[in-house]
């Protein structure tokens, strides 16, 4: 059961990795003030995010990768018992104003 667990989030690391390199794509295109994906773009993302195009806008062709991202940007973490604070009274500067 723990093997799967680390496989399931390597996976989940790998896939985030090849998003985050269409990401990258798109960014340096739009960076560079294209306007619209491009035959070998499209070519090169179309792979990961199959809802991407050419003649597609760029901006949102980002917007797409990051759609696709969200899955793996969540993380479902186990419950911890955190340790609880004690809730302090709130500091009055008047204090040290009157010790003088």
């Amino acid at each position: 059961m723990m093997y799967q667990y680390g496989s399931d989030q390597e996976e989940r690391r790998i896939r985030l990795r090849r998003l985050d390199d269409c990401l990258t794509v798109l960014e340096q295109a739009h960076e560079n003030n294209l306007t619209h994906v491009s035959q070998l773009m499209a070519e090169l993302v179309s792979e990961r995010v199959p809802t991407i195009y050419e003649g597609m806008l760029i901006s949102e062709a980002i917007e797409e990768v990051l759609h696709q991202q969200e899955p793996y940007m969540t993380q479902i973490r186990p419950e911890t018992n955190k340790r609880v604070r004690r809730r302090r009274d709130p500091f009055d500067i008047r204090m040290l104003l009157y010790r003088r």
